[in-house]
Protein backbone atom coordinates (compact mmCIF):
# COMPACT_ATOMS: atom_id res chain seq x y z
CA UNK A 1 0.00 0.00 0.00
CA UNK A 2 3.11 2.55 -0.12
CA UNK A 3 2.33 3.73 -3.53
CA UNK A 4 -0.96 3.94 -3.02
CA UNK A 5 -0.22 6.50 0.25
CA UNK A 6 2.37 8.47 -1.79
CA UNK A 7 -0.41 8.49 -4.58
CA UNK A 8 -3.02 9.94 -2.15
CA UNK A 9 -0.66 13.35 -1.00
CA UNK A 10 0.17 14.39 -4.80
CA UNK A 11 -2.19 17.80 -4.92
CA UNK A 12 -1.63 17.05 -8.74
CA UNK A 13 -4.35 14.14 -8.53
CA UNK A 14 -7.10 16.30 -8.10
CA UNK A 15 -6.13 19.23 -10.94
CA UNK A 16 -8.33 16.85 -13.33
CA UNK A 17 -9.84 19.84 -15.95
CA UNK A 18 -12.18 19.26 -18.82
CA UNK A 19 -10.33 19.68 -22.11
CA UNK A 20 -11.89 21.08 -24.81
CA UNK A 21 -11.51 20.53 -28.83
CA UNK A 22 -13.34 17.16 -29.73
CA UNK A 23 -15.78 16.84 -32.40
CA UNK A 24 -19.64 16.74 -31.77
CA UNK A 25 -21.15 14.09 -33.21
CA UNK A 26 -24.51 13.54 -30.48
CA UNK A 27 -27.95 13.30 -29.59
CA UNK A 28 -30.82 14.44 -32.19
CA UNK A 29 -34.12 15.60 -31.00
CA UNK A 30 -36.28 12.79 -33.34
CA UNK A 31 -34.47 10.33 -30.66
CA UNK A 32 -34.92 10.76 -27.23
CA UNK A 33 -33.34 9.20 -24.95
CA UNK A 34 -35.17 6.12 -22.43
CA UNK A 35 -35.43 7.70 -18.82
CA UNK A 36 -32.84 6.45 -16.48
CA UNK A 37 -33.47 4.00 -14.22
CA UNK A 38 -34.08 4.02 -10.33
CA UNK A 39 -31.08 1.59 -9.96
CA UNK A 40 -29.32 3.05 -5.73
CA UNK A 41 -26.64 1.47 -3.96
CA UNK A 42 -28.35 -0.14 -1.00
CA UNK A 43 -29.00 2.60 1.87
CA UNK A 44 -27.84 5.66 2.50
CA UNK A 45 -26.16 6.43 -0.75
CA UNK A 46 -24.10 9.70 0.40
CA UNK A 47 -22.93 7.47 3.12
CA UNK A 48 -21.95 4.89 0.44
CA UNK A 49 -20.47 6.96 -1.55
CA UNK A 50 -17.94 8.47 1.24
CA UNK A 51 -17.30 4.77 1.78
CA UNK A 52 -15.68 4.22 -1.16
CA UNK A 53 -12.63 6.39 0.15
CA UNK A 54 -12.29 3.40 2.57
CA UNK A 55 -12.35 0.61 0.08
CA UNK A 56 -9.28 -1.13 -0.67
CA UNK A 57 -8.49 -1.65 -4.58
CA UNK A 58 -5.09 -2.39 -4.12
CA UNK A 59 -5.36 -5.66 -5.17
CA UNK A 60 -7.34 -5.41 -8.21
CA UNK A 61 -5.98 -7.66 -10.76
CA UNK A 62 -4.07 -5.57 -14.00
CA UNK A 63 -5.26 -2.54 -12.34
CA UNK A 64 -3.96 -1.97 -8.98
CA UNK A 65 -6.23 1.75 -7.58
CA UNK A 66 -6.49 4.02 -5.09
CA UNK A 67 -9.74 6.27 -4.04
CA UNK A 68 -8.57 9.53 -3.98
CA UNK A 69 -11.63 11.26 -3.08
CA UNK A 70 -15.32 10.52 -3.16
CA UNK A 71 -18.26 12.99 -2.80
CA UNK A 72 -21.83 13.37 -2.85
CA UNK A 73 -23.05 16.00 -5.23
CA UNK A 74 -26.86 17.64 -5.27
CA UNK A 75 -28.84 17.26 -8.25
CA UNK A 76 -28.04 20.53 -10.83
CA UNK A 77 -30.26 20.84 -13.91
CA UNK A 78 -27.60 19.22 -16.31
CA UNK A 79 -26.89 16.17 -14.34
CA UNK A 80 -28.51 14.04 -11.16
CA UNK A 81 -27.27 13.85 -7.84
CA UNK A 82 -24.32 11.94 -8.16
CA UNK A 83 -20.79 10.59 -6.31
CA UNK A 84 -18.09 12.74 -7.91
CA UNK A 85 -14.99 9.82 -7.70
CA UNK A 86 -11.31 10.72 -8.50
CA UNK A 87 -8.60 7.92 -8.09
CA UNK A 88 -5.62 7.04 -9.79
CA UNK A 89 -4.38 3.77 -11.44
CA UNK A 90 -1.07 2.15 -10.72
CA UNK A 91 1.32 3.82 -11.60
CA UNK A 92 0.25 7.10 -13.31
CA UNK A 93 -3.34 6.82 -14.61
CA UNK A 94 -5.81 9.48 -12.93
CA UNK A 95 -9.14 8.71 -13.90
CA UNK A 96 -12.98 10.26 -12.87
CA UNK A 97 -15.74 8.60 -12.54
CA UNK A 98 -19.84 9.90 -11.92
CA UNK A 99 -22.01 7.57 -10.56
CA UNK A 100 -25.67 8.58 -9.98
CA UNK A 101 -27.15 7.97 -6.55
CA UNK A 102 -30.51 7.17 -6.95
CA UNK A 103 -31.11 6.86 -10.89
CA UNK A 104 -28.35 4.16 -12.41
CA UNK A 105 -29.66 2.96 -15.09
CA UNK A 106 -27.40 -0.81 -14.58
CA UNK A 107 -24.75 0.25 -17.13
CA UNK A 108 -21.20 1.11 -17.06
CA UNK A 109 -19.82 3.66 -19.97
CA UNK A 110 -16.26 4.76 -20.68
CA UNK A 111 -15.29 7.86 -22.84
CA UNK A 112 -12.33 8.70 -23.95
CA UNK A 113 -10.03 11.48 -24.48
CA UNK A 114 -8.64 14.10 -27.20
CA UNK A 115 -5.39 15.20 -28.93
CA UNK A 116 -2.50 13.98 -26.51
CA UNK A 117 -4.82 13.60 -23.16
CA UNK A 118 -3.26 14.30 -20.32
CA UNK A 119 -6.51 15.79 -18.26
CA UNK A 120 -10.07 14.43 -17.77
CA UNK A 121 -12.59 15.15 -20.40
CA UNK A 122 -15.20 15.39 -18.37
CA UNK A 123 -18.40 16.67 -20.45
CA UNK A 124 -19.10 12.82 -21.93
CA UNK A 125 -19.38 11.50 -18.74
CA UNK A 126 -21.39 14.59 -17.48
CA UNK A 127 -23.90 14.32 -20.40
CA UNK A 128 -24.35 10.41 -20.01
CA UNK A 129 -25.03 10.45 -16.65
CA UNK A 130 -28.06 12.45 -17.12
CA UNK A 131 -29.16 8.96 -19.10
CA UNK A 132 -28.52 6.80 -15.95
CA UNK A 133 -25.35 5.73 -16.99
CA UNK A 134 -22.48 5.34 -14.37
CA UNK A 135 -19.83 6.81 -16.12
CA UNK A 136 -15.62 6.76 -16.46
CA UNK A 137 -13.13 8.91 -17.97
CA UNK A 138 -8.96 8.74 -17.51
CA UNK A 139 -6.31 11.34 -18.23
CA UNK A 140 -4.28 7.78 -20.50
CA UNK A 141 -1.45 7.99 -17.52
CA UNK A 142 0.40 11.47 -17.86
CA UNK A 143 -0.45 15.12 -17.07
CA UNK A 144 0.02 17.32 -20.00
CA UNK A 145 -1.76 20.22 -22.31
CA UNK A 146 -4.13 19.10 -25.18
CA UNK A 147 -0.65 19.02 -27.94
CA UNK A 148 2.03 18.16 -25.67
CA UNK A 149 4.26 15.30 -26.59
CA UNK A 150 7.17 16.21 -24.23
CA UNK A 151 5.51 13.50 -21.62
CA UNK A 152 6.62 10.86 -24.25
CA UNK A 153 10.11 11.72 -24.29
CA UNK A 154 11.81 8.60 -22.64
CA UNK A 155 8.44 6.88 -20.82
CA UNK A 156 7.90 4.20 -22.94
CA UNK A 157 5.27 3.02 -20.37
CA UNK A 158 4.10 6.30 -20.71
CA UNK A 159 3.26 5.52 -24.57
CA UNK A 160 2.19 1.82 -23.67
CA UNK A 161 -0.51 3.09 -21.65
CA UNK A 162 -1.74 6.14 -24.04
CA UNK A 163 -1.35 3.62 -26.92
CA UNK A 164 -3.60 1.14 -24.89
CA UNK A 165 -3.42 -0.33 -21.47
CA UNK A 166 -4.90 2.74 -19.69
CA UNK A 167 -7.72 2.50 -21.30
CA UNK A 168 -7.91 -1.32 -20.89
CA UNK A 169 -7.50 -1.08 -16.81
CA UNK A 170 -9.42 2.16 -16.90
CA UNK A 171 -12.81 -0.41 -17.79
CA UNK A 172 -11.50 -3.10 -15.38
CA UNK A 173 -11.52 0.05 -12.57
CA UNK A 174 -14.71 1.44 -13.60
CA UNK A 175 -16.44 -1.86 -13.67
CA UNK A 176 -15.02 -2.89 -10.07
CA UNK A 177 -15.95 0.33 -8.99
CA UNK A 178 -19.54 0.40 -9.74
CA UNK A 179 -20.02 -2.82 -8.37
CA UNK A 180 -18.60 -1.54 -4.96
CA UNK A 181 -20.82 1.07 -5.32
CA UNK A 182 -24.21 -0.44 -6.52
CA UNK A 183 -23.48 -3.83 -5.02
CA UNK A 184 -24.64 -5.29 -8.66
CA UNK A 185 -22.70 -5.44 -11.84
CA UNK A 186 -23.07 -3.52 -14.65
CA UNK A 187 -25.51 -5.41 -17.21
CA UNK A 188 -23.76 -3.71 -20.18
CA UNK A 189 -20.37 -1.50 -20.86
CA UNK A 190 -20.62 1.09 -23.65
CA UNK A 191 -17.65 2.85 -24.70
CA UNK A 192 -17.77 6.02 -26.69
CA UNK A 193 -15.03 8.42 -27.91
CA UNK A 194 -14.04 10.68 -30.81
CA UNK A 195 -10.62 11.92 -31.91
CA UNK A 196 -7.73 10.45 -29.87
CA UNK A 197 -11.06 8.71 -28.14
CA UNK A 198 -12.07 6.99 -31.71
CA UNK A 199 -8.44 5.48 -31.80
CA UNK A 200 -9.16 4.39 -28.24
CA UNK A 201 -12.07 2.56 -28.87
CA UNK A 202 -10.50 0.56 -32.18
CA UNK A 203 -8.11 -0.53 -30.07
CA UNK A 204 -10.56 -2.44 -27.37
CA UNK A 205 -12.18 -4.03 -30.26
CA UNK A 206 -8.93 -5.20 -31.52
CA UNK A 207 -6.45 -5.85 -28.68
CA UNK A 208 -9.48 -6.09 -25.71
CA UNK A 209 -12.17 -7.65 -26.71
CA UNK A 210 -13.82 -8.92 -23.68
CA UNK A 211 -13.83 -5.24 -22.24
CA UNK A 212 -17.43 -3.50 -23.88
CA UNK A 213 -20.39 -4.88 -25.06
CA UNK A 214 -20.86 -1.86 -27.71
CA UNK A 215 -17.68 0.45 -28.88
CA UNK A 216 -18.45 3.88 -30.52
CA UNK A 217 -15.55 5.20 -32.02
CA UNK A 218 -15.86 8.34 -34.34
CA UNK A 219 -13.07 9.96 -36.62
CA UNK A 220 -10.44 8.11 -35.06
CA UNK A 221 -6.56 9.45 -34.93
CA UNK A 222 -6.04 5.83 -36.66
CA UNK A 223 -3.18 5.20 -39.30
CA UNK A 224 -3.30 4.00 -42.67
CA UNK A 225 -3.89 0.14 -42.56
CA UNK A 226 -1.81 -1.67 -44.69
CA UNK A 227 1.52 0.72 -44.38
CA UNK A 228 4.66 -0.49 -43.41
CA UNK A 229 4.08 1.81 -40.31
CA UNK A 230 0.87 3.04 -39.54
CA UNK A 231 0.65 6.56 -38.69
CA UNK A 232 -1.42 9.30 -38.71
CA UNK A 233 0.74 12.36 -38.06
CA UNK A 234 3.11 12.65 -40.81
CA UNK A 235 0.47 13.71 -43.76
CA UNK A 236 -1.44 15.98 -40.96
CA UNK A 237 2.40 17.66 -40.70
CA UNK A 238 3.27 17.88 -44.38
CA UNK A 239 -0.34 19.39 -44.63
CA UNK A 240 0.79 21.85 -42.71
CA UNK A 241 3.96 22.66 -43.63
CA UNK A 242 2.81 23.07 -46.96
CA UNK A 243 0.37 25.87 -46.28
CA UNK A 244 3.19 27.63 -43.66
CA UNK A 245 5.84 27.26 -45.33
CA UNK A 246 8.75 28.96 -42.67
CA UNK A 247 6.09 28.98 -40.32
CA UNK A 248 3.87 31.44 -42.35
CA UNK A 249 1.12 31.21 -44.04
CA UNK A 250 1.17 30.83 -48.19
CA UNK A 251 -2.65 31.64 -48.13
CA UNK A 252 -5.08 33.73 -46.60
CA UNK A 253 -8.92 33.32 -44.98
CA UNK A 254 -10.60 34.45 -48.39
CA UNK A 255 -8.23 32.38 -50.60
CA UNK A 256 -9.42 29.24 -48.67
CA UNK A 257 -12.71 30.23 -48.82
CA UNK A 258 -12.51 30.66 -52.27
CA UNK A 259 -11.59 27.46 -52.75
CA UNK A 260 -14.03 25.76 -50.75
CA UNK A 261 -16.37 27.37 -53.09
CA UNK A 262 -15.58 26.44 -56.04
CA UNK A 263 -15.01 22.27 -54.87
CA UNK A 264 -18.17 22.67 -53.63
CA UNK A 265 -19.44 24.20 -56.84
CA UNK A 266 -17.87 21.07 -58.96
CA UNK A 267 -18.86 18.59 -57.10
CA UNK A 268 -22.15 19.32 -55.13
CA UNK A 269 -24.67 17.70 -56.79
CA UNK A 270 -23.07 14.30 -56.39
CA UNK A 271 -26.19 13.47 -53.84
CA UNK A 272 -28.73 14.68 -56.20
CA UNK A 273 -28.95 17.96 -54.52
CA UNK A 274 -27.34 21.45 -54.37
CA UNK A 275 -27.05 21.12 -50.58
CA UNK A 276 -23.34 23.11 -50.12
CA UNK A 277 -22.24 19.57 -49.29
CA UNK A 278 -20.03 16.60 -50.62
CA UNK A 279 -21.42 13.38 -50.39
CA UNK A 280 -18.32 11.17 -51.86
CA UNK A 281 -15.23 13.73 -52.35
CA UNK A 282 -13.00 10.98 -53.35
CA UNK A 283 -14.92 10.96 -56.76
CA UNK A 284 -14.88 14.64 -57.23
CA UNK A 285 -12.81 15.80 -59.82
CA UNK A 286 -11.93 19.40 -58.37
CA UNK A 287 -8.27 20.24 -58.61
CA UNK A 288 -6.47 23.72 -57.49
CA UNK A 289 -4.74 23.59 -60.35
CA UNK A 290 -8.28 24.14 -62.34
CA UNK A 291 -7.97 27.95 -59.98
CA UNK A 292 -4.19 28.75 -61.12
CA UNK A 293 -3.73 32.66 -62.10
CA UNK A 294 -3.31 33.10 -65.96
CA UNK A 295 -1.23 36.50 -64.55
CA UNK A 296 -1.30 38.34 -61.49
CA UNK A 297 -2.86 37.25 -58.49
CA UNK A 298 -6.49 37.98 -57.77
CA UNK A 299 -9.25 37.21 -55.69
CA UNK A 300 -10.08 34.35 -57.53
CA UNK A 301 -7.29 32.52 -58.25
CA UNK A 302 -4.02 30.78 -57.04
CA UNK A 303 -0.63 32.01 -57.64
CA UNK A 304 1.93 28.41 -58.98
CA UNK A 305 3.05 28.09 -54.85
CA UNK A 306 -0.49 28.17 -53.75
CA UNK A 307 -1.24 25.49 -56.45
CA UNK A 308 1.82 23.39 -55.49
CA UNK A 309 1.01 23.75 -51.49
CA UNK A 310 -2.46 22.76 -51.74
CA UNK A 311 -1.95 19.99 -53.96
CA UNK A 312 0.05 18.66 -51.95
CA UNK A 313 -2.38 19.07 -49.00
CA UNK A 314 -5.18 17.05 -51.13
CA UNK A 315 -2.02 14.25 -51.70
CA UNK A 316 -1.85 14.12 -48.01
CA UNK A 317 -5.23 13.11 -47.66
CA UNK A 318 -7.67 16.09 -46.86
CA UNK A 319 -10.38 16.25 -49.35
CA UNK A 320 -12.76 18.71 -51.32
CA UNK A 321 -15.22 20.16 -49.10
CA UNK A 322 -13.10 20.27 -46.45
CA UNK A 323 -11.55 23.53 -46.74
CA UNK A 324 -13.65 25.19 -44.11
CA UNK A 325 -11.80 23.34 -41.37
CA UNK A 326 -8.52 24.13 -42.74
CA UNK A 327 -9.33 27.67 -41.38
CA UNK A 328 -8.23 27.99 -37.78
CA UNK A 329 -6.02 24.64 -38.24
CA UNK A 330 -3.47 25.05 -41.06
CA UNK A 331 -4.04 28.61 -41.69
CA UNK A 332 -5.40 31.41 -38.80
CA UNK A 333 -6.84 35.18 -38.75
CA UNK A 334 -5.22 37.76 -40.80
CA UNK A 335 -2.05 35.89 -41.40
CA UNK A 336 -1.64 33.98 -37.85
CA UNK A 337 -0.77 30.73 -37.72
CA UNK A 338 -2.99 27.71 -37.61
CA UNK A 339 -2.95 25.71 -33.87
CA UNK A 340 -1.51 22.72 -36.02
CA UNK A 341 1.56 24.65 -37.03
CA UNK A 342 2.96 23.33 -33.39
CA UNK A 343 3.62 20.26 -34.86
CA UNK A 344 5.83 22.04 -37.23
CA UNK A 345 8.33 23.01 -34.32
CA UNK A 346 8.32 19.88 -32.43
CA UNK A 347 11.77 17.89 -33.28
CA UNK A 348 11.18 15.58 -31.64
CA UNK A 349 10.87 11.94 -33.19
CA UNK A 350 9.66 8.93 -30.85
CA UNK A 351 10.56 5.81 -31.69
CA UNK A 352 6.68 4.10 -30.34
CA UNK A 353 5.07 6.24 -32.90
CA UNK A 354 3.20 3.35 -34.05
CA UNK A 355 1.87 3.27 -30.69
CA UNK A 356 -0.06 6.34 -30.46
CA UNK A 357 -1.78 6.31 -34.58
CA UNK A 358 -2.04 2.61 -35.33
CA UNK A 359 -5.70 0.82 -34.31
CA UNK A 360 -5.59 -0.76 -37.79
CA UNK A 361 -5.67 -4.50 -36.55
CA UNK A 362 -8.50 -5.70 -38.75
CA UNK A 363 -8.98 -9.03 -37.14
CA UNK A 364 -12.04 -8.74 -34.95
CA UNK A 365 -13.11 -12.27 -34.64
CA UNK A 366 -12.62 -12.32 -30.90
CA UNK A 367 -14.70 -9.05 -30.69
CA UNK A 368 -17.53 -10.22 -33.26
CA UNK A 369 -17.19 -14.16 -30.92
CA UNK A 370 -17.88 -12.31 -27.58
CA UNK A 371 -21.14 -10.66 -29.37
CA UNK A 372 -19.63 -7.10 -29.48
CA UNK A 373 -21.18 -4.65 -31.79
CA UNK A 374 -18.96 -1.55 -32.92
CA UNK A 375 -20.26 1.85 -34.85
CA UNK A 376 -17.37 3.78 -35.96
CA UNK A 377 -17.91 7.00 -38.10
CA UNK A 378 -16.11 9.42 -39.71
CA UNK A 379 -16.79 12.93 -40.89
CA UNK A 380 -15.92 13.49 -45.13
CA UNK A 381 -15.05 17.46 -44.57
CA UNK A 382 -12.09 16.44 -41.40
CA UNK A 383 -9.41 18.39 -41.73
CA UNK A 384 -7.30 16.09 -39.05
CA UNK A 385 -7.81 12.77 -38.99
CA UNK A 386 -8.04 12.75 -42.86
CA UNK A 387 -10.73 10.46 -43.94
CA UNK A 388 -9.61 7.87 -46.42
CA UNK A 389 -8.34 5.50 -43.50
CA UNK A 390 -11.70 4.90 -41.81
CA UNK A 391 -12.74 2.95 -45.12
CA UNK A 392 -9.85 1.11 -46.12
CA UNK A 393 -9.77 0.12 -42.72
CA UNK A 394 -13.52 -1.31 -42.65
CA UNK A 395 -12.46 -2.49 -46.32
CA UNK A 396 -10.03 -4.40 -44.94
CA UNK A 397 -12.14 -5.80 -42.10
CA UNK A 398 -14.89 -7.07 -44.57
CA UNK A 399 -11.64 -8.96 -46.58
CA UNK A 400 -10.76 -10.78 -43.18
CA UNK A 401 -14.18 -11.56 -41.73
CA UNK A 402 -15.42 -13.22 -44.60
CA UNK A 403 -17.84 -10.66 -46.59
CA UNK A 404 -20.53 -7.73 -46.00
CA UNK A 405 -23.24 -9.85 -44.37
CA UNK A 406 -20.22 -11.13 -42.00
CA UNK A 407 -18.94 -7.51 -41.24
CA UNK A 408 -22.33 -5.53 -40.71
CA UNK A 409 -23.83 -8.06 -38.59
CA UNK A 410 -21.34 -6.59 -36.21
CA UNK A 411 -19.69 -3.84 -37.63
CA UNK A 412 -20.87 -0.55 -39.15
CA UNK A 413 -19.72 2.61 -40.34
CA UNK A 414 -21.34 5.86 -41.41
CA UNK A 415 -19.84 8.68 -43.50
CA UNK A 416 -21.04 12.30 -42.70
CA UNK A 417 -20.82 14.52 -45.32
CA UNK A 418 -19.87 17.71 -44.91
CA UNK A 419 -18.67 17.16 -40.84
CA UNK A 420 -15.54 18.51 -39.63
CA UNK A 421 -13.27 17.50 -36.86
CA UNK A 422 -14.49 20.16 -34.94
CA UNK A 423 -18.14 21.36 -36.05
CA UNK A 424 -17.82 24.41 -38.08
CA UNK A 425 -20.55 27.08 -39.15
CA UNK A 426 -21.95 25.96 -42.04
CA UNK A 427 -20.91 22.15 -42.03
CA UNK A 428 -22.82 19.14 -42.36
CA UNK A 429 -25.36 17.31 -40.23
CA UNK A 430 -22.65 16.72 -36.98
CA UNK A 431 -25.08 15.46 -34.73
CA UNK A 432 -26.12 11.79 -34.45
CA UNK A 433 -27.36 9.51 -31.16
CA UNK A 434 -24.97 6.94 -32.03
CA UNK A 435 -25.42 5.77 -28.16
CA UNK A 436 -29.42 5.26 -28.42
CA UNK A 437 -28.10 3.50 -32.13
CA UNK A 438 -25.77 0.84 -29.86
CA UNK A 439 -27.95 0.16 -27.25
CA UNK A 440 -30.49 -0.70 -29.39
CA UNK A 441 -28.17 -2.75 -31.39
CA UNK A 442 -26.50 -4.82 -28.10
CA UNK A 443 -29.85 -4.98 -26.04
CA UNK A 444 -32.39 -5.33 -28.59
CA UNK A 445 -30.53 -7.02 -31.62
CA UNK A 446 -31.80 -4.12 -33.70
CA UNK A 447 -28.82 -2.73 -36.15
CA UNK A 448 -28.42 0.42 -37.22
CA UNK A 449 -29.93 0.11 -41.37
CA UNK A 450 -30.06 4.07 -40.79
CA UNK A 451 -29.30 6.70 -38.45
CA UNK A 452 -30.36 10.24 -38.38
CA UNK A 453 -28.15 12.86 -38.98
CA UNK A 454 -28.67 16.79 -37.67
CA UNK A 455 -27.15 19.37 -38.52
CA UNK A 456 -27.66 22.24 -35.10
CA UNK A 457 -28.19 25.97 -34.80
CA UNK A 458 -26.73 26.16 -31.44
CA UNK A 459 -24.09 23.79 -30.25
CA UNK A 460 -21.22 23.79 -27.39
CA UNK A 461 -19.54 21.80 -24.68
CA UNK A 462 -18.09 19.22 -27.57
CA UNK A 463 -17.88 15.74 -26.25
CA UNK A 464 -17.88 13.61 -29.10
CA UNK A 465 -20.48 11.15 -30.00
CA UNK A 466 -23.15 13.07 -27.83
CA UNK A 467 -24.56 16.24 -25.96
CA UNK A 468 -26.47 17.97 -23.82
CA UNK A 469 -30.00 17.95 -23.73
CA UNK A 470 -30.44 21.40 -23.47
CA UNK A 471 -29.65 21.50 -27.50
CA UNK A 472 -31.90 19.23 -28.68
CA UNK A 473 -34.98 21.13 -29.55
CA UNK A 474 -37.31 21.06 -32.72
CA UNK A 475 -35.89 24.96 -32.81
CA UNK A 476 -32.53 23.97 -32.82
CA UNK A 477 -32.41 21.63 -36.09
CA UNK A 478 -31.36 23.66 -39.04
CA UNK A 479 -31.35 20.29 -41.25
CA UNK A 480 -31.60 16.77 -41.18
CA UNK A 481 -29.93 13.80 -43.40
CA UNK A 482 -30.16 10.11 -43.24
CA UNK A 483 -26.99 8.45 -43.01
CA UNK A 484 -26.42 4.35 -44.01
CA UNK A 485 -23.85 1.77 -43.14
CA UNK A 486 -20.76 2.38 -45.73
CA UNK A 487 -20.50 1.77 -48.70
CA UNK A 488 -24.46 2.93 -48.96
CA UNK A 489 -25.05 6.59 -49.28
CA UNK A 490 -27.49 9.07 -48.89
CA UNK A 491 -29.63 10.70 -52.14
CA UNK A 492 -31.86 13.30 -52.36
CA UNK A 493 -35.31 11.77 -53.88
CA UNK A 494 -35.66 15.14 -55.70
CA UNK A 495 -39.04 16.00 -54.76
CA UNK A 496 -39.95 18.04 -51.23
CA UNK A 497 -37.53 19.91 -48.90
CA UNK A 498 -33.93 18.96 -49.42
CA UNK A 499 -33.49 20.04 -46.05
CA UNK A 500 -35.73 17.35 -44.57
CA UNK A 501 -34.03 13.50 -44.19
CA UNK A 502 -37.69 12.22 -45.20
CA UNK A 503 -36.94 13.11 -48.42
CA UNK A 504 -33.96 11.59 -48.90
CA UNK A 505 -32.94 7.73 -49.74
CA UNK A 506 -30.28 4.58 -50.06
CA UNK A 507 -27.76 4.81 -53.02
CA UNK A 508 -24.97 1.99 -53.58
CA UNK A 509 -22.48 3.99 -55.91
CA UNK A 510 -20.89 1.42 -58.66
Amino acid sequence: MTWLRQLAGGAAVLALIAQPGMALAAIPVAARPTPPGTGAPPGDAAAACAALKDVDFSQTRDAPSLIVSAVAKQATDEMPALCLVNGRIAPTIGYRMWLPLSTWNGKFAQTGCGGRCGDILDDGCQIVVSRGYACLAADLGHKGTFYDDLWAIDNVPGEIDFGFRATHVANITGRVVTEAFYKAKPRYAYYFGASTGGRQGLVEAQRFPQDFDGIIAGEPAMGRPGAAQPEVGPALRDSVAALNPGGKPIISQDDVIMVHAAAVARCDRDDNAADGFISDPRRCSFTPAQLACSGTKTPACLMPDQVAALTRVYANGAMPGSELGWLGAYVGKDGAPGRYVWHLANPYKYPYAWIFNDATNPDLRAFKARGGKLILYQGWADEATYPSNPPLYYETVERLMGGRAATQDFFRLFMIPGENHIPQVGGGAETVDYLSYLEAWVERGEAPDMVLAQKLNRFARFAGPVTYAEYLTPDNVQFSRPAYPYPVQARYGGKGNVKDAANWGPFTPH
